[in-house]
């Protein structure tokens, strides 16, 4: 999940390690003040760094202070982000996931009481980006993009195989009438993640099995949860499910490869993925199994660091930072399906996908936030461990997660 919830960017970092600043300042986070400030950003290439430095410059232009990004790739940005953050000189603008929220609340300042008194009315973003945002009941972050897990689908293939075209609502045993169809024809119909956000939306929607509960409470050992992961090898077995990979990328890339029908995915990689393949690209819901329709949501937005001496300030630039302009110009560039209610149709109109809107309106409906946890970043380690034994057949779902709660000290 990680690498898809970035952005719908459609190129990549040709070096590892990849370090961006702002062109327009050389000011450092050790030496910020109130009209020159840090905003720290995973950036994964040329044109995420043109696409955020409008973000930043659009700050000082509305009469906010002066921001640089300090920018690198998504896995080394949350790997330097704790020791920037608590070995001084951290940047006052903290880029933040709603996963990873509840393992910076001791660095970052919550934002309510910014948010009254600067008149920021919280109702004119989606519900559910504010609540992935909340961490026992306060505010960490003002979200600039959300969405629920929905599934991309290759509607040719549908067709060849002669599989109804999954519609939004669609059911469990829809879903295994045309993993059936795929069967025949020789061809898996999901490709299949081990990726936590994805794998736990696909097993929510099947059964109601969760790892994290609704409190944010870790319950590795549910046994819900350990039979969604005995029914998708299941479906490897039978080969109606691609087999795991450790790989983040092997499931996107089976289905761009048209090697399987469908995948799990999230609508910030829905116009990259439209640019990508050379078939009818199709989205619908997440399968609704026993509990009925559900799958989970998540997004990301802009925080302050507790070190950054000008609070005001970085509120200031962050409320920029999530207007209704700003994100915007994001929706129209396809990078962010917006947090902001009222710019989501103006992403809509630019995808311009058939079916597109009725799909995420009811998969918002049906979504609820996937909380975050203080090991949510173990947590998703261990998955990508261990779950691809338990979904390859190797090993039972219940064995795997009792391995991952050892693991976790539960």
């Amino acid at each position: 999940m990680r690498r898809r919830l970035i952005l719908g960017v459609t190129s990549v970092a040709t070096t590892t390690g990849l370090v961006l600043t702002g062109c327009s300042s050389g000011t450092n986070a050790a030496s910020q003040s109130e009209d020159s400030l840090v905003w720290s950003m995973w950036i994964s290439g040329a044109e995420d760094k043109a696409a955020w430095q409008e973000v930043a410059d659009a700050v000082h232009e509305n009469g906010g202070p002066e921001v640089t990004i300090q920018g690198s790739p998504w896995t080394d940005y949350w790997t330097k982000l704790r020791t920037q953050l608590s070995a001084g000189g951290a940047p006052c603008i903290v880029s933040i996931q709603s996963l990873r929220a509840a393992n910076y609340t001791d660095v970052l300042v919550p934002l309510d009481s910014l948010a009254e008194e600067a008149g920021v009315d919280l109702a004119e973003f989606d519900q559910t980006a504010i609540d992935g945002m909340r961490v026992d009941g306060e505010l960490y972050a003002l979200p600039y993009d959300t969405g629920p897990v929905v599934m991309f689908y290759n509607e040719d293939l549908f067709d060849e195989v002669g599989a109804e075209i999954p519609e939004p609502g669609w059911t469990m045993d829809e879903f295994e009438a045309a993993a059936a169809r795929f069967e025949e024809a020789g061809t898996p119909l999901l490709a299949s993640t081990v990726e936590d956000m994805f794998l736990e939306s696909l097993i929510l929607g099947h059964n109601g099995g969760r790892v994290i509960d609704e409190d944010g409470a870790l319950d590795p050992t549910d046994p819900t949860f350990s039979d969604g992961l005995d029914w998708i090898a299941s479906l490897v077995e039978s080969g109606r499910a691609t087999q795991a990979s450790a790989e983040g990328t092997a499931d996107d890339n089976a289905y761009v490869n048209q090697q399987a029908g469908m995948y799990v995915d999230g609508p910030w990689s829905l116009l990259a993925q439209k640019a990508r393949v050379d078939f009818t690209l199709g989205v619908t819901t997440v399968p609704a199994g026993t509990s009925g329709p559900s799958t989970f949501s998540a997004g990301s937005g802009f925080g302050i660091s507790q070190e950054c001496e000008h609070p005001d300030r970085a509120f200031e630039a962050i409320q920029t930072m999530t207007s209704e302009p700003v994100l915007r110009s994001l929706a129209e560039q396809g990078r962010a399906f917006p947090a902001r209610t009222a710019v989501q149709q103006v992403w809509y109109d630019s995808a311009g996908i058939e079916g597109a809107q009725e799909v995420l309106t009811a998969a918002q409906e049906a979504s609820v936030p996937l909380p975050g946890n203080k090991q949510s970043d173990q947590l998703a380690q261990l998955l990508t461990q261990y779950a691809v034994q338990a979904v390859n057949g190797q090993q039972s779902g219940a064995d795997t997660m009792e391995s991952i709660a050892g693991q976790l000290g539960q």
